[in-house]
């Protein structure tokens, strides 16, 4: 069984690879493991986005500031 960080690399070598679809499985299973991690769906959501699925990429850019909220973003 792989850990969250084992999966968000796969992910990330995935994403540089320009495999999209790859990386999206990899921190999905990931967030699985630590739903807590706002950096699995920080780089689920750029995969997302590569793939022009664009709703899905701004519900997970907005669970990552949900879970760390950074102040210079602002709710519209």
């Amino acid at each position: 069984m792989s850990t969250s960080d084992e999966l968000k690399s796969l992910g990330n070598k995935a994403f540089a690879a320009g495999s999209h679809e790859e990386a999206i499985n990899h921190f999905t299973k990931a967030i699985e493991i630590d739903p807590t991690n706002h950096v699995l769906y920080s780089n689920r959501s750029a995969s997302l986005a590569s793939l022009k699925r664009y709703a899905e990429a701004l519900k997970d850019a907005e669970k990552t500031v949900e879970i760390k909220p950074w102040p210079r973003t602002r709710r519209v």
